[in-house]
């Protein structure tokens, strides 16, 4: 791969002229259209803005290099991008906004396995995380496993080929995941099965880890799955006109998910663990980037794990996918907390993560780089969290915010790489910010109760004529202003979803818009649209709850989604009304639940009340129902379940339960095909 920094020759590939016309009748042979007139000088303009002379970050993440993947199996992920093998920073793609190109490049020039320092170690490009990994008096820990089986033991089988030798072997003394997200969890079988796990190790996270993983993934996880497709672009390949970087890491491994659950959550504000003769300080940071969450301090090493509260790019205050709106409030605190108690104090000589190469002082220099690093970092959510609520406090809403925000955004900000928005958007993580002070309502009584969306287009529709529209929407795109183009063709594809002419030109004008987005979501969002929009097709959701985490979800949890699943017409219908149990004998558990009024609620109780009926199971031989292994009915026949009372409650309940299959639309289908 090439890294030339020449900000004087900087060019832009000239590709095929714009096409206005193409076959979208597959998914599979799928081709995006290329940069406009308007979109290449966008682009090239845009260039010309940023700070190539720094090129700090390629220099963190080349350091350390003990050995790249090569043709190891570990190296799967790159493989898929290797198209940018032959690419530099003095190619741009006109289809790439050019800060998001070389935050892709960057992730790119990761590939192998890293010393941070003496005794700790990090596998970076194997997945869209790091893999840590800290020397103990015997073996070794393993600090967020991956997202796949597959990458895990790939990378883990790759790095003890180079690490250095530990007496009896290569052993794995310990796992730690920093949170709840699936890139620092999912790889965990990959580590146990290759056999290199002490007996007995054990498995640390922080306080919640397992009810906060299931609320995210479990009661909106259909919905969380399709939402994702958007935000990755499910159906994009990776090229320079579809996935071109996912912002924290190149991309996502493939293969199972999956989770060893944590034998220890730890559960004080702050602890010291030790493994195998190796202290760590943890300390929960909850409520930031994620709602269960530690970072370590390693005294050792004189090091610092700061998790996901750092990585070289602006982090989402709200995530496209859809989960809990982060406090970027706390987040400054945290960062705060940790540049005073461990950096300014002089305790650590680097900072490392879970995305992004480390950060270390250099000797050599006065300037502390860490501190300015982490206040940098600390001070981009501060502005977000303090401009944000500034203007909302002089009315500014939640519509308008963001566009305000993107106005003020500080120079320093801007010409620093690291508080870029690849991940979060000033503009998007603004809303975020105010809806979870103030809320999505934006008091304008129009919003009050809005007309449903289809209704709202075909007033707009009804009122100027489709045509007046059309033309409008055209004069809007042939000047390059595409969001005006796509705001007009929209209502017309709402209110017309058969009209072809309508959606493939909302497709171009969205297809425009991700070539200039900076944000990856934001890119994949549009070019995402556009597949659909074009091919007429929803592809299958990402699926976010693996067996291995339904396994480990709580049965509480699982009763809430089926109070979700509950389609209250027909429990009106049905006229259900009673009282159930569910009792794990095996694990002393029970949960009373009631079923009245077209709802379902559910508490664990200590002793069950009296109910109309009641199942007496074990918690694995329910995951086997869950996930569909068996059948209620066989481990009743098999006596390895109990019913008592009225059974046909339970089949009435069920007939009212709606399935969710993850392919309902986000852009409107043709009604007609």
């Amino acid at each position: 791969m090439k890294l030339h920094f020449a900000p004087s020759t900087l060019t832009l590939a000239v590709m095929l002229s714009f096409n206005a016309t193409a076959d979208y009748a597959s998914v599979d042979s799928y081709q995006g259209k290329a940069a406009t007139e308007f979109t290449q000088r966008a682009n090239a303009e845009l260039a010309k803005t940023l700070p190539w002379q720094d090129n700090t970050a390629f220099e963190r993440t080349r350091r350390g290099l003990i050995a790249e993947f090569g043709t190891h199996p570990a190296n799967e992920l790159r493989a898929r991008f290797q198209h940018m093998d032959n690419m530099s920073l003095e190619q741009l793609p006109p289809t790439v906004n050019p800060s998001l190109w070389r935050q892709a490049m960057l992730n790119y020039a990761a590939g192998g396995l890293y010393q941070v320092t003496d005794g700790i170690y990090q596998v970076r490009g194997a997945d869209l995380s790091n893999m840590t990994i800290y020397r103990t008096d015997n073996g070794y820990v393993i600090h967020d496993p991956l997202i796949t089986r597959e990458a895990a033991a790939a990378a883990w089988d790759f790095a003890k080929q180079y690490l250095p030798k530990v007496k009896g072997g290569h052993k794995i003394t310990g796992i730690i995941y920093s949170h709840m997200h699936v890139d620092h969890f999912g790889g965990s079988r990959g580590i146990l099965d290759s056999g290199d796990v002490v007996k007995g190790a054990p498995v640390y996270a922080p306080k919640d880890f397992i009810k906060e993983l299931a609320d995210e993934n479990i009661i909106a996880g259909t919905a969380m799955g399709r939402r994702a497709n958007y935000q990755y672009g499910a159906t994009l390949d990776n090229s320079p006109k579809g996935i071109v970087d996912n912002a924290l890491g190149l991309g996502t491994s493939r293969g199972e998910v999956t989770l060893v659950a944590p034998t220890i959550e730890i559960q004080p504000r702050e602890q010291e663990i030790s493994i195998d003769g190796l202290k760590m300080l943890a300390i929960n940071m909850p409520g930031a980037e994620a709602p269960a969450e530690i970072v370590l301090y390693i005294p050792k090493y004189r090091s610092l794990n700061t998790a996901e509260l750092t990585y070289d790019g602006m982090h989402n205050i709200y995530t496209f996918r859809g989960a809990k709106v982060r406090d970027s409030l706390a987040w400054t605190k945290y960062l705060t907390e940790l540049k005073m108690r461990f950096v300014d104090t002089g305790l650590v000589d680097n900072i490392h993560a879970a995305h992004s190469a480390p950060v270390w002082n250099d000797p050599a220099t006065p300037v502390n780089e860490i501190a300015e690093y982490l206040r940098l970092q600390r001070d981009n959510y501060g502005f977000l969290h303090n401009q944000s609520m500034r203007l909302a406090n002089q009315g500014v809403t939640i519509n308008d915010v963001g566009r305000e925000i993107e106005q003020i955004v500080p120079q320093i900000q801007k010409q620093t790489w690291h508080t870029n928005g690849y991940h979060g958007s000033y503009s998007h993580n603004a809303r975020a910010v105010v809806n979870l002070y103030l809320g999505y309502h934006d008091l304008n009584p129009v919003n009050t109760n809005p007309l449903k969306t289809k209704d709202k287009s075909c007033v707009y529709v009804n009122a100027a004529g489709a045509e007046v529209l059309f033309n409008a929407a055209k004069a809007h795109f042939d000047l390059g202003e595409y969001q005006q183009a796509s705001q007009l063709w929209n209502d017309l594809v709402q209110c017309d979803p058969n009209n072809t002419r309508y959606r493939l030109s909302l497709a171009d004008s969205f297809e425009q818009q991700g070539y200039q987005s900076e944000t990856m979501a934001w890119r994949n969002s549009y070019l995402q649209a556009a597949v659909e929009l074009r091919t007429n097709r929803i592809e299958p959701s990402i699926k976010v709850a693996a067996p291995d985490v339904i396994a480990n979800t709580p049965t509480g949890n699982f009763l809430d989604f089926l109070a979700i699943r509950l389609n209250a017409p027909k429990a009106e219908q049905a006229n259900l009304n009673f009282r159930f149990g569910i009792t794990h004998p095996e694990l002393k558990q029970n949960y009373y639940g009631e079923v009245s009024n077209a709802n379902m609620v559910n508490i664990q109780v200590d002793k069950m009340p009296a109910t109309d009926v009641s199942l007496t199971i074990r918690k694995s031989d329910l995951t086997a129902v869950i996930l569909g292994q068996t059948t209620l009915d066989t481990l009743i026949r098999d006596g390895k379940a109990r019913l008592q009372g009225d059974g046909s409650l339970l089949k009435k309940l069920s007939d009212s339960l709606d399935n969710f299959d993850g392919l309902f639309e986000i852009m409107p289908m043709p009604t007609q095909q």
